[in-house]
């Protein structure tokens, strides 16, 4: 099966992620001509149970099979700690 679209690899993309709104964010990687004024996009993750910024990257991403992830940096902090579990 082939993508049907490119998304970063992080919370937007994520099966786990539910959008809620936009806040305003320090570290908003999105310039002033998308009209998001220094807001990013942010939401529940059912997986980690927190609020986090559509720009977060964690190790519990799972996406659609039509999409192709994008790697992507992290941002320096997120909008909730969340404690990742290490693999055994």
């Amino acid at each position: 099966m082939q993508a049907f679209m490119k998304m970063p690899k992080a919370c937007v993309s994520c099966d786990h992620y539910q959008q809620v709104g936009k806040d305003y964010d320090t570290h908003c990687p999105f310039p002033d001509r998308y009209r998001l004024e220094g807001q990013t996009p942010y939401g529940r993750c059912k997986h980690h149970g927190v609020e986090v910024f559509a720009t977060q990257v964690c190790g519990a991403h799972q996406h659609d099979p039509l999409i192709e992830c994008v790697d992507v940096t992290n941002r320096p902090e997120p909008r909730a700690p969340i404690q990742e579990g290490m693999a055994l």
